[in-house]
């Protein structure tokens, strides 16, 4: 059997791995054993550096920006959803940037989502449809009835009385009529009112949207 040469391969993987460790002390830069440890740490310890470095900087971009409006009297969390609500969809990075070295353009960032959250405050007042499927037996089906019915609002189903709510379902088939309506004003008139422990707290002693 033929003799297989491989110090020509060994000697490339061990400068390989020296070179790897150019700039380490001692033996950890001199020695191939101790050279490939060190290495093989190193990289660990740069994977998970490259994940902690978006983690960090993203944290930095969103302290500027909390910063920025702060000082024009908003909160970091109004302002972002306002963005989001003018159409507005630039990053962080951006935002952070512009806060830093645009501060007339960020005024005018402020501003947009300012207008879109008192637009937004405006049609909620105007009646826009609140999620009704929030009370413990009304479905996205029923809630779609009770839209059409004109009660898309928690003040308008807890407005509304029982009698009424049966009518409703009753028309729209068997499928339907055998919901019981009896908890679902008052557990509206509580999502109205914004009482959500008090809410859950009822919703907690009934079956299927039923008293127990």
């Amino acid at each position: 059997m033929a003799r297989v040469k491989r110090g020509v391969t060994a000697r490339r993987r061990h400068k390989k791995i020296i070179k790897a460790a150019k700039g380490y002390y001692n033996a950890r830069r001199k020695v191939f054993r101790v050279a490939k440890q060190a290495v093989t740490k190193a990289l660990q310890y740069a994977y998970i550096g490259r994940k902690q470095k978006k983690r960090n900087f993203r944290s930095l971009w969103i302290a500027r920006i909390n910063a920025a409006t702060r000082a024009r009297g908003m909160s970091y969390s109004r302002f972002i959803n306002g963005l989001l609500k003018a159409g507005i969809t630039l990053d962080r990075k951006v935002l952070a940037d512009i806060a830093v070295h645009d501060a007339k353009g960020f005024d005018a960032l402020v501003a947009a989502a300012g207008n879109a959250l008192g637009a937004a405050g405006a049609n909620k007042a105007a009646g826009k449809p609140d999620d009704l499927k929030i009370i413990e037996g009304i479905g996205p089906k029923i809630a779609e009835l009770f839209i059409a019915a004109g009660i898309s609002t928690f003040a308008k189903l807890a407005a509304t009385d029982v009698a009424k709510l049966r009518e409703i379902l009753d028309a729209a088939g068997s499928k339907f009529a055998s919901h019981d309506p009896a908890t679902w004003p008052q557990q509206a008139k509580l999502a109205a009112e914004g009482k959500m422990d008090a809410l859950k707290a009822l919703q907690d002693e009934l079956q299927g949207g039923r008293a127990a």
